[in-house]
């Protein structure tokens, strides 16, 4: 029997745009008050009555609070004496600060994240000691905001020497004398905006409305800019200017200089650059003439680092480099060869040396830390090793284990597999599946279904409580490396975004079909393709969130007869609307601007709002959202999106919309909350999965 949902008035609003009469029935859902109140409310009851209201509640609960509820440590972030990180405990709503001087001295908490809030809507965003221990800028952030609040703090009598409130999408780039930072900001001090943000210089004890302005003249709204390098001596400043979240631009700065300006070294030259200071040396790794990105350095010698003075060391190859960090006389390139992270090392001048060696086919990370003292770490994690942090000798090139979580996972009946398969257009297309090892391939297995497919993000094997919990109940969970990531470099981000976004459909779409045995796949180290049925469309679920959500809506509309059941969280569903948030304002270098004809026309052909069709038959589907999600990701997507699919769905399938109250885009849930949230996607996918 269809549910009985939430009555939604319709209030017809009409507008043109390009010549295009369009209808929004339910515009009328982006504005606060007593009647959308009173519909949220309505929604969340009937998520409460459909999925809560099991007998297998307690049980997923319990078993989640294990999953979650255990000792872990976050990476540490050294100086010349001390490590500080960031460290929750079974039990805590939130991580807290801790400090402990290096080597082996005692850990103590700097900071109990408790003490700030009872009711744990606070927590720490970022952090960043002095390079002398002396100082520490940190950050806290309300309800999951990305509007954080800065701190400093004398870590030697634990006073609270200076504070900037209200900023966004920052860091903190401390001078090397301790008497200042680098930090970005908009530039009206009395109208605090996520757009237009430039870069100053702050000196601690001076009222921060009265910073010096290092860079924002020629800067539009769509940027942003950050201090990115400092050289040790203070001398050489690095700026990095993200135009939206495509393209970027390095700027210079002479600190020694007695009026501070800083001058672009990139100018005209497009693409993305990613800078390091090392011992008076510039290196970057750049997408400039080279999609699968190559290494440059050039001499800090006080003159401005033109781009055309740069010396090429490594070359584009013929994978994907994706990370670059200099450290203890040599360099460490992050690749990926087929979506499997390596990291070489390499000498000064650019010769190969050497690979560091992970504990396995996971997500590792590049070695960061201080090298005067031997303070150099790395994390690695894999769908069955939650994050664990390593020493790294750098010049025995061993890793040694430094932290890992309380929680202990049995691997031995389980496996991740590589898998390829081709899309529409056959383009051959990566998955990782993870499963346990002695699943019958024969359609009946129930099938978790991800990807996110933008923004140059890539999607690597990762450790999830939620995919073991999962993997337990009998399931399989699949990442699909679609077009719009950063797998095979920018080609393919380039081959997923504006004009060519319906190929991150497709991919999606084909990976499904490959899941179920309709299109055949190669497994990794295999040259043939074959039919692997590892599901079937009663059994085939799929859920993504932020850009993953707008895949997940898009591929809800276009193909609804495919998937069993869909979760969007968070998601972009109205692709006409997304910009006119602050933090959309970042996302038309990627999806395109509603504004021009021509990006109109690629928009609205896949828009998930403005496809759902009349009369259409859909999948049970759980709309996720929250009121505080000010990422950009507003609320009015997934309103809207629920008020169109529940008029028009001629199936007996629930559409159901989540709406919390207090989080943000992802960040500020505490434990419970994560447990809770879980508890509930995990009882609406086994319902209708299994």
């Amino acid at each position: 029997m269809k549910p009985e949902c939430p009555k939604t008035r319709i209030r017809p609003f009409e507008e043109t745009l390009h010549g295009r009469k369009m209808i929004d029935n339910y515009r009328w859902l982006e504005t606060d008050g007593e009647e959308r109140t009173t519909w949220i409310d309505r929604q969340n009851e009937l998520v409460d009555k459909l999925v809560l209201d099991d007998p297998r509640r307690e049980m997923f609960s319990k078993r989640f609070d294990e999953l979650f509820n255990y000792d872990r440590t976050g990476f540490p972030a050294p100086t010349l004496s001390h490590l500080f990180y960031l460290k929750i405990k079974s039990g805590e709503k939130h991580a807290s600060l801790y400090m402990r001087s290096w080597p082996d001295g005692e850990e103590q908490i700097l900071m109990d994240i408790d003490e700030f809030s009872e009711l744990g809507n606070i927590s720490f965003g970022r952090y960043c000691p002095t390079r002398d221990s002396k100082l520490l800028a940190y950050s806290l952030s309300k309800d999951g905001s990305d509007w954080l609040h800065w701190y400093v703090m004398d870590l030697q009598s634990g006073d609270i020497i200076d504070e900037i409130p209200r900023l966004v999408y920052t860091w903190i780039c401390w001078l090397p004398d301790n008497s200042g930072f680098i930090y970005s900001r908009s530039t009206d001090p009395d109208n605090l905006s996520k757009n237009g943000l430039s870069v100053f210089l702050h000196k601690l004890g001076t009222d921060w409305r009265n910073d010096k302005m290092i860079l924002g003249k020629g800067l539009v709204e769509t940027d942003i800019a950050n201090a990115v390098a400092i050289s040790r001596d203070g001398t050489h400043l690095i700026i990095e200017v993200n135009h939206g979240l495509t393209l970027n631009e390095l700027f210079y700065t002479d600190l020694s200089a007695d009026k501070l300006t800083a001058k672009s070294i990139t100018g005209d030259h497009t693409g993305l650059f990613y800078a390091n200071i090392y011992k008076g040396m510039l290196y970057v790794r750049t997408s400039n003439e080279a999609p699968n990105h190559r290494v440059c350095r050039v001499v800090l010698d006080g003159s401005v680092p033109l781009i055309d003075k740069w010396e090429t060391i490594v070359p584009e190859g013929d994978d994907a480099l994706t990370g670059l960090n200099v450290i203890g006389d040599r360099f460490f390139i992050k690749q990926s060869v087929d979506v499997i992270t390596h990291t070489f090392i390499y000498s000064l001048d650019g010769k190969r040396t050497g690979e560091l060696e992970y504990p396995g086919v996971g997500n590792g990370s590049l070695p960061y830390g201080e090298e005067d003292v031997d303070a150099i770490f790395v994390s690695y994690s894999s769908p069955f090793q939650p994050a664990k942090t390593y020493h790294y000798d750098i010049q025995q090139n061993k890793l040694t284990g430094f932290t890992e979580s309380s929680l202990k996972v049995s691997t031995e009946k389980y496996l991740t597999e590589q898998v390829f398969f081709k899309s529409l257009d056959n383009t051959v297309v990566p998955m990782f599946i993870i499963r346990n090892r002695d699943i019958e391939l024969d359609g009946s297995n129930s099938v978790i279904l991800t990807g996110y497919g933008g923004f140059n993000a890539s999607r690597l094997p990762y450790f999830s409580s939620a995919v073991l919990f999962w993997l337990e109940q009998g399931g399989i969970y699949a990442i699909a490396n679609i077009r719009g990531g950063g797998e095979y470099g920018e080609n393919w981000h380039q081959g997923g975004m504006l004009g060519n976004k319906q190929n991150v459909f497709n991919d999606f779409i084909a990976a499904g079909e490959a899941l179920i045995g309709e299109k055949p796949v190669r497994l990794a180290g295999d040259d043939n393709f074959s039919v692997r049925r590892y599901s079937s469309r009663e059994h085939l679920g799929i859920s993504g969130g932020s850009n993953g959500g707008l895949l997940t809506g898009a591929v809800l509309v276009q193909r609804p007869d495919l998937w069993a059941a869909v979760v969007s969280d968070v998601p972009l569903l109205d692709m006409l609307r997304f910009h006119l948030t602050q933090g959309g304002k970042f996302w038309m270098s990627e999806y395109g601007s509603p504004d021009n004809p021509e990006d109109f026309e690629w928009l609205v052909s896949y828009s998930p709002y403005h496809n759902v069709k009349e009369g259409s038959h859909f999948p049970p589907t759980l709309l996720k959202t929250s009121l505080h999600d000010d990422r950009g990701t507003d609320s009015l997507h997934a309103f809207k999106m629920a008020a169109k699919l529940q008029a028009v769905n001629t199936s007996d399938n629930p559409i159901l919309l989540r709406t919390m109250t207090n989080v943000g885009h992802g960040a500020g849930r505490t434990t419970q909350m994560n447990i809770d949230e879980q508890t509930e996607i995990f009882l609406f996918l086994v319902k209708h999965l299994m």
